[in-house]
């Protein structure tokens, strides 16, 4: 099949959170399978540039209308590893990805709405088999590729829908039904997310919960009854981790390497490093517990707090890698580390991130909500057991006292609870190892996920 993505994200070499990962997962996967895959990208000036392969121009002078005006734009395309790249760098006057980052525009759907149109409007000449769009900031081109390509729509966080202003159609010669496409809490506003709901050929989320809460007005985030309407066309499909990059037994990034048969000293080669790296004491017997995470509302920063303070109480460690534009929230943290037996690295730091994964014992991860989740997975191949909330992804992947501890309200008793459960049976090495190895054969590589996607693209 020709497969197209089109996305505002691409791990390694443009990532801010797990979309970058899905896109550059999910695209390895069905390259390994035979099919042709590109992926449409934004042009920032803060791409990974030396991470990419043949970068050369693709179509010089390619040019898109808007407002009356014509607006000139070039395309290149790289290899990223296996995968075809095509990069969208735009003339336009406004400087749409010369911003220095991806994201935090006062203008952002207007940005990326623009992108949409610019991709639809190439893709419109050579029409692949099937379009695989990304969250919001494609959402448009459900629209725009409506009788062009089928068009497959994944939602990978409901709380981002992409508001722009309701005539921004007009400036690409689109009228459409306003009632259809507009804000439903704000009715000068266009929706991108329920445009793609309205007009995609197939919507899927990010996990089988996730694609069950999204149709309740709590997951929903006001979008539940649209979503409703379109149940038919909805499927849940897990996200997948890449086992190549994520792989004990040969990440470059740890100092001593190790599988599933010799865990127990491969792990504990990894957490004395970290112990002296951050000069915690050498404690082998004290249980390391990590977080790597975005520290935002969805995360549930305050509860990430109370499982410190309950850990040091239960006599354990604390490693967090977080990342906050927050300079109070920065503050907090950094005073927890005041404790021998806490660190706190407030800089998302991706070796350091590997090093966590191998040396803990331990991974919190006690989201308010999480569509799917790819770090306890990771976790699990790493022979660290996740201590998770029962929400999206996380009920999907993680086995109450077979892979992991699952707790139900996201509250301190829930998080008193895991770590309590999960600190008494670390004592019992005869429950504790079992529970170790069900995690590092857990299979959640993309392979089964691109043949669910596979099934869609085809049906």
């Amino acid at each position: 099949m020709d497969i197209v993505h089109i996305a505002s994200e691409l791990a390694p070499i443009a990532k801010v959170g797990g979309l970058g990962d899905v896109t550059y997962g999910l695209s390895k996967a069905l390259v390994k399978k035979g099919h042709r895959v590109r992926v449409f990208l934004p042009k920032y000036d803060c791409l990974n540039y030396h991470l990419l392969e043949d970068l050369q121009i693709l179509e010089k002078s390619f040019f898109v209308q808007e407002a009356g005006i014509s607006i000139e734009n070039t395309l290149w395309s790289a290899r990223l590893h296996d995968i075809e790249v095509v990069f969208l760098e735009t003339h336009h006057p406004k400087g749409y990805f010369l911003r220095g980052k991806i994201y935090g525009e006062k203008d952002d759907a207007s940005r990326f709405l623009y992108f949409s149109k610019a991709i639809s409007t190439y893709l419109e000449k050579s029409p692949p088999d099937v379009v695989h769009l990304h969250d919001w900031p494609t959402a448009a081109c459900t629209l725009f590729l409506e009788k062009v390509a089928k068009t497959v729509f994944t939602i990978h966080n409901m709380q981002h829908q992409g508001l722009c202003p309701l005539n921004a159609l007009q400036a690409f010669g689109f009228s459409v039904d306003e009632n259809a496409v507009r804000d439903l809490h704000d009715h000068e506003k266009l929706n991108l997310l329920r445009t793609a709901i309205q007009y995609s050929d197939v919507i899927t989320a990010v996990s089988p919960t996730y694609a069950w809460e999204i149709l309740t007005p709590e997951g929903g985030f006001g979008l539940d009854k649209e979503l409703i309407n379109h149940k038919k066309k909805l499927k849940g499909i897990l996200n997948g981790i890449d086992t190549d990059y994520w792989d004990p037994h040969a990440d470059p990034f740890l100092v001593q390497n190790y599988s599933m048969e010799d865990v127990t000293e491969g792990k504990r080669a990894n957490k004395n490093h970290i112990q002296k790296h951050f000069m915690l004491p050498l404690a082998k017997q004290k249980p390391l517990v990590t977080a790597v995470t975005r520290l935002v509302s969805q995360k549930g920063p305050d509860l990430i707090q109370y499982g410190i303070e309950k850990t040091i109480e239960l006599g354990g460690q604390f490693v967090l890698l977080g990342s906050t534009s927050d300079p109070n929230l920065q503050a907090q943290f950094r005073d927890l580390a005041n404790h021998e037996d806490v660190a706190i690295h407030m800089e998302y730091d991706e070796p350091l991130a590997h090093l966590l994964y191998a040396a803990s014992d331990m991974f919190l991860m006690p989201s308010i909500f999480e569509p799917c989740g790819l770090t306890q997975m990771i976790a699990l191949r790493y022979g660290s057991v996740p201590l998770v909330r029962a929400t999206g992804g996380l009920k999907d992947t993680i086995k109450d006292s077979e892979t992991g501890f699952v707790f139900d309200i996201p509250d301190n008793k829930g998080v008193d609870s895991v770590l309590e459960r999960a600190f008494e049976t670390f004592e019992k090495k005869d429950e504790w190892t079992p529970l170790i190895q069900n995690g590092m054969q857990a299979d959640f590589s993309w392979n089964t996920s691109a043949n669910h996607y596979l099934k869609l693209y085809q049906s």
